[in-house]
């Protein structure tokens, strides 16, 4: 690949494509976004960039998803219904969008001479493992049909490798950290924005691993995937992204210290149940040994940039970001009636 490829990135709007989508077009890549802008559309700033085009639409609709694919080199598929509350509000329009459409868009990118398919997946398919790390050669063992759904989209994309058309599925831990199309309902962010807009924080449960992984970096990884000039054993397989590996309670330890710092405040934290069993630590040796990438963020940048923008005043045209729906999928599916749109789209 050369930094002049063009790559499509579906779902590009998206709290990491807002992120990954920049880095790209900096690394010198042409990017067309394939969204159907459901969500708060986070490239607004940068759509009088040229090397930059924005499509809205359906990757339920075969004919934009094959006009989508012309002149594409790369492939980086994020579009998804995502976590798996938003998936299971309407299981039905959820599986439409992150698994049925999958085998038309994988086949139709190969078909088009597209050379490379990068698959968002989920570390959240290895379950519930009592091993001490997961690597790549352990069983997927996913607890959820959003999970399930992620690791049968693997075997779609892999089962279409060969030389021309390379393959590979990034299994990426809980993402952390600021964008332009903010999430708070994803784990270090979450305990976050409690910690900032009620001066406390509720952990759930807390014993349960849940391996981060600062959004920088994985933008940082796609942009290497999509730049090498081959995969090379990568091809076929799925890595593991994650960073850190801490309990919910350490990881709220971690919030705590830094509003207490940045703030001087003294935020406490307590703790109720939970039904969320998900627990695993990711092992993602497998990436830095054949990409000779590393991890430059921690969860503490994470934490400390959420704060930045919180002191800067970006959140303060919201009453409350912990029921903001532009914030949280789950939110914005409910108030939005977007389950409803969805169902009068198109259909593969």
């Amino acid at each position: 690949m050369t930094e002049h490829s063009t790559i499509l990135v579906t779902g590009g709007s998206g709290y990491i494509g807002a992120q990954l989508v920049p880095k790209l077009l900096a690394a010198g890549c042409g990017v067309r976004v394939l969204d159907a802008q459901f969500f708060p559309n986070g490239l607004d700033r940068l759509l009088e960039n040229r090397r930059l085009e924005v499509v809205r639409g359906d990757i339920r609709d075969k004919p934009i998803v094959e006009d989508s694919l012309r002149g594409i080199d790369t492939v980086i598929h994020l579009a998804a219904v995502a976590n798996d509350p938003s998936f299971n509000l309407d299981p039905e329009v959820s599986r439409s969008i992150n698994i049925d459409c999958l085998p038309h868009l994988a086949r139709s990118a190969k078909r088009s001479g597209c050379q490379r398919f990068i698959y968002a997946s989920s570390a959240s398919v290895y379950g519930i493992n009592a091993e001490p790390v997961v690597d790549e050669t352990q069983p997927c063992m996913p607890v959820t049909d959003y999970s399930r759904y992620k690791a049968e989209g693997e075997k779609i994309v892999f089962d279409l490798t060969d030389s021309s058309f390379e393959t590979v599925a990034v299994r990426a831990a809980t993402v952390c950290g600021w964008s332009p199309r903010q999430r708070f309902d994803l784990t270090v962010n979450m305990l976050t924005a409690s910690a900032l807009a009620r001066g406390q924080i509720t952990v759930f449960g807390g014993d349960q691993f849940r391996p981060s992984v600062h959004i920088g970096d994985l933008c940082r990884l796609y942009t290497v995937l999509a730049q090498r000039d081959s995969l090379d054993t990568l091809s076929g397989r799925a890595i593991n992204v994650g960073y850190t590996n801490h309990t919910v309670s350490e990881i709220a330890t971690q919030v705590k210290d830094v509003v207490d710092s940045y703030f001087n405040v003294n935020v406490p934290i307590s703790t109720t149940a939970t039904d969320d069993v998900r627990s695993y630590r990711l092992d993602s040796r497998l990436m830095r040994e054949e990409l000779g990438f590393n991890f430059v963020y921690a969860i503490r940048d994470a934490i400390l940039e959420i704060c930045d923008r919180w002191q800067s005043g970006w959140f303060n045209d919201s009453a409350d970001v912990l029921t903001d729906p532009r914030y949280h999928n789950l939110l914005n599916i409910r108030v939005g009636d977007w389950s409803y749109a969805l169902r009068s789209g198109p259909s593969c």
